[in-house]
């Protein structure tokens, strides 16, 4: 077994993603990286590493987490399934070929394969696994309303629940050393400080709440 596409938008800490990367004891068939810092960093698989192929998506501008998974799974119509994730994810032994398992047992079945929200590292989001017959059911993540980053996740959840998609939890060895790229530079924290009550914002029009709190079974409450 191999995962087809891991799909991972970088942005900043090069070092810690290709730390990561390294780490990786499961076989890739394809890595895509959206290059959104806009520096035209490279990554070259080393030696013995499992990943097969690696391509890098430069777009004019930065696509954002969001726009990056949607370019990502865009790029490679021919994966069965992506494995979105993010530079400050760091996968444990096994992991990966637990993720490859759950995905593989029922490839015609709308699934996605997450972290819990309520485990104190947050994955939920900050991994994902989605195959085809999930992005068929619900389509991709809405890259308008929530960019770059946060609400996007807890927007495919909902869609998600109403399509009603086998959604796994699994946490397993993985780590996730959250917000790195924003705690690692001021300046997007400081614009993080501006786009994140918006995209909480957008969220509550869309679907008439909070997460957890939603009041609409349609985006915006309108007929469908």
């Amino acid at each position: 077994m191999s995962i087809p596409c891991v799909v991972l938008p970088a942005v900043s800490r090069q070092d810690m993603m290709e730390r990561n990367l390294a780490a990786l004891d499961h076989p890739v068939d394809r890595l895509v990286i959206i290059e959104n810092s806009l520096t035209g960093y490279t990554y070259a698989a080393p030696d013995g590493s499992p990943i097969a192929r690696v391509d890098h998506i430069r777009p004019v501008l930065g696509l954002g987490v969001t726009g990056g998974f949607n370019a990502g799974i865009s790029q490679t119509p021919e994966a069965g399934w992506w494995l979105l994730t993010s530079t400050d994810i760091s996968y444990g032994p096994g992991d990966l070929a637990a993720i490859d398992a759950l995905m593989s047992e029922f490839p015609d079945v709308p699934t996605v394969v997450t972290g819990s929200r309520s485990d104190e590292r947050l994955l939920r989001g900050a991994y994902m696994a989605v195959n085809r017959a999930c992005v068929e059911a619900v389509g991709l993540y809405d890259e308008w309303a929530f960019y770059p980053c946060y609400f996007e996740d807890d927007d495919y959840v909902r869609r998600c629940e109403l399509a009603g998609v086998d959604w796994i939890e699994y946490d397993g060895g993985i780590g996730h050393d959250r917000s790195i790229t924003i705690r690692s530079d001021p300046a997007k924290a400081a614009r993080n400080a501006e786009t994140f009550p918006d995209c909480a914002r957008r969220y509550e029009e869309k679907w008439g709440g909070r997460p957890g709190a939603e009041r609409f079974e349609t985006p915006y409450g309108l007929p469908v």
